[in-house]
């Protein structure tokens, strides 16, 4: 157990190792912030290569509370302070409130040629203007009246000394306020080349993970599993919250709804994570986890959908607490995937491993999010925390496949013990039959001796020329009566018998030759009583696979019960018909029928319909039991004064 938790400590470190290379090479490789052109106070200076795409982060002049145009700066105007992109999140430092309006105000010098370069503005929250070398280059919604629009912006622009970049923004509708992401610049090649890929990117995530989410989603339809259920909803969820590039591309006027969409689908991901890790680590039924970890976590999705919609648009107070309370979160569901993960691990439980590289990882990333907070903004991929994010999704995808992969062994496991099983308790039952038709032929034989001597002794009485009273003589004729239908009932017990235990192995049978022997062979025996027999055999051959010597007892016991209710001028019809790979053998009379409270009965053990009760009631009844030993079945129908047709189906080959 020590060596196996060692182990499982090196994977976690491993894991988490891994992601924090994986942070790192992405700080350093994909970050706005260490790909910033360098500048001072209200400037940056252009420089490297062009084709790779810069960002103006440092020096902008920041006048919260203000719109001012072109103009309003020719006379001088003063900053109220200098600002970083990303250094604050909406207005609320300045403006006692998230809400409000603000200019930004940047010099771009270019000291070497003339070029032909291109901005691009990620998301300006949530209505503004950019004005290049006082001219208006674009507008994103309206600012007066305000009118929010989600929109990504490029605006291409000639570089020659100092270009001058206003960037006006108002906000009433989101969290963040004003320009939250830092601009880049570069020629329009390489501007086209960093947004393309970023799209890629994303629609990498997006599409992998609704692929993923339809997959599960099937298998859920067919099988009714709700972790299948939780996994395809997780993904779905996933590919919602990261294709909102395209969103901001197409440009989205219901801004609300947008923000509230992605919030929605965020804390989803993390409320289907909380169930399936719950149930995969055994914590299903757990009260903190139960009453505690599940309640909040959809507690803070009917958060997300109601607030920023109907809420902080009217109480902006809220706005910082109800980020601060995403964030904190976001940290503590991390943390209590990874206590999942451990517990799990603990517990020895057999999914334990993928558990814990899951939620390892989404901890990690999101407490990488929270650490690089205004120091890392990716280029062309995705957020820290949307990676975090994905990796949930892969993790869970995998843990689904390797439990399916398990079940499945586990299934197979079952599949071949119970086949085994099943051959032992079908020897033992054979073994039992076999002892048990030994004993009945043994002692049906021990029993007919003293039935024989019962019988002489009686008919020499009988013979004997004693003098019997009449009333004795009587009683001493129901006796003799009596076991001769008891030596009746021997020999067809004996036959049962006797065929039960002499069976042949079964042989393909031709049906139309069959039966034509059959007629020949009892033709004189039916018609001696004056009746017509026939016999009606189809054109095609019919094949099945049967013991002729038990058909001859059911066809025997079908014809001859026949032959007793059918009149000396009546007629028995044996006919052969195939439908549908079925061949139909049926006996037809045209005798006294059967009454219709009586046919559902006939094949019942021990049931006779003959008024003088001749009859033992095992005909019939031998009939459909040979009849199921070939897999086949047998019917009777009759209209009563009008005759009965007995059918016997069985399978063709």
């Amino acid at each position: 157990m020590r060596k196996q938790v060692n182990v499982q400590i090196l994977l976690l470190a491993a894991v988490l190792l891994a992601g924090m290379g994986a942070c790192a090479l992405l700080y350093r490789l994909d970050n706005k912030y260490t790909a910033a052109l360098p500048g001072g106070y209200g400037y940056n200076v252009l420089q490297g290569d062009l084709e790779q795409v810069a960002f103006l982060v440092d020096g902008w002049e920041y006048y919260p509370g203000q719109l001012l145009a072109p103009e309003d700066f020719q006379g001088g105007a003063a900053p109220e302070e200098y600002t970083y992109i990303g250094q604050y999140g909406n207005f609320s430092a300045h403006l006692d409130s998230p809400y409000g309006t603000a200019t930004y105000r940047l010099i771009l010098e270019n000291p070497g040629e003339p070029v032909e370069l291109a901005l691009y503005f990620q998301e300006l929250l949530c209505a503004s203007r950019v004005y290049i070398n006082g001219e208006l280059a674009g507008e994103q919604g309206s600012l007066e009246p305000y009118a929010p629009r989600v929109l990504d912006g490029i605006y291409a622009f000639r570089a020659e000394g100092g270009t001058e970049i206003i960037v006006q923004c108002a906000n009433y509708t989101h969290y963040y306020s004003g320009m939250y992401y830092p601009p880049a610049v570069g020629t329009p090649g390489a501007v086209t080349r960093m947004v393309v890929f970023r799209m890629a990117v994303y629609g990498f995530l997006c599409f992998t993970a609704l692929a993923i989410a339809l997959l599960h989603m099937a298998q859920w339809a067919l099988g009714r599993d709700r972790l299948t259920r939780w996994m395809g909803l997780l993904s779905l969820l996933f590919a919602l919250r990261v294709c909102y590039p395209f969103l901001r591309g197409l440009g989205v006027p219901s801004v609300r709804p947008l923000y509230a969409l992605e919030d929605v689908c965020g804390n989803g991901v993390l409320l289907c994570a909380v169930l399936m890790s719950g149930e995969l680590a055994g914590c299903a039924g757990a009260n903190y986890h139960r009453w505690g970890a599940v309640p909040a976590a959809a507690g803070l999705c009917l958060a997300t959908a109601v607030l920023p919609v109907f809420i902080l648009p009217y109480v902006p107070g809220f706005i910082n607490l109800y980020g601060n309370l995403l964030f904190l979160w976001k940290l503590a569901a991390g943390l209590y995937l990874m206590y999942l993960s451990g517990y799990a691990l603990a517990k020895d439980r057999l999914l334990g491993h993928c558990l814990l590289c899951a939620t390892g990882l989404y901890g990690l990333f999101i407490a990488a999010s929270a650490a690089s907070a205004n120091l890392f903004e990716p280029i062309r991929g995705a957020w820290l925390e949307e990676y975090g994010g994905y990796g949930l999704v892969l993790g869970f995808s995998a843990q689904m496949v390797r439990r399916e992969v398990l079940l499945t062994r586990e299934n197979h496991r079952l599949t071949l013990h119970l086949q085994e099983e099943v051959e032992r308790k079908t020897n033992s039952l054979s073994v039992l039959l076999s002892e048990r038709r030994e004993l009945l032929a043994n002692l049906l034989h021990d029993l007919k001796n003293p039935l024989s001597a019962l019988r002489s002794y009686g008919e020499l009485v009988r013979t004997g020329n004693e003098a019997l009273d009449p009333e004795t003589a009587g009683y001493l004729n129901t006796l003799l009566d009596r076991v001769e239908v008891v030596g009746d009932r021997f020999d067809v017990l004996q036959d049962f018998s006797r065929g039960e235990r002499g069976a042949h192995p079964p042989e393909s049978i031709c049906l139309n030759r069959y039966l034509q022997e059959f007629y020949e062979t009892n033709r004189p025996d039916m018609e001696v009583s004056g009746l017509s027999f026939r016999l009606r055999l189809p054109g095609e051959l019919v094949w099945v696979q049967g013991r002729r010597e038990r058909l001859d007892v059911a066809l025997e016991n079908l014809c001859y019960n026949a032959l007793s209710f059918t009149p000396p001028d009546g007629q028995v019809t044996l006919e052969l018909a195939v439908k549908e790979r079925t061949a139909l053998i049926s006996v037809r009379d045209n005798g006294a029928g059967i009454p219709p409270e009586n046919l559902p009965h006939v094949f019942e053990r021990s049931f006779t319909s003959r008024g003088d009760g001749s009859g033992d009631g095992l005909g019939l009844y031998l009939v459909r039991i040979i009849a199921l030993e070939h897999g086949g079945t047998v019917e009777a129908d009759s209209l009563p004064g009008r005759g009965s047709v007995f059918t016997l189906r069985l399978p063709t080959e």
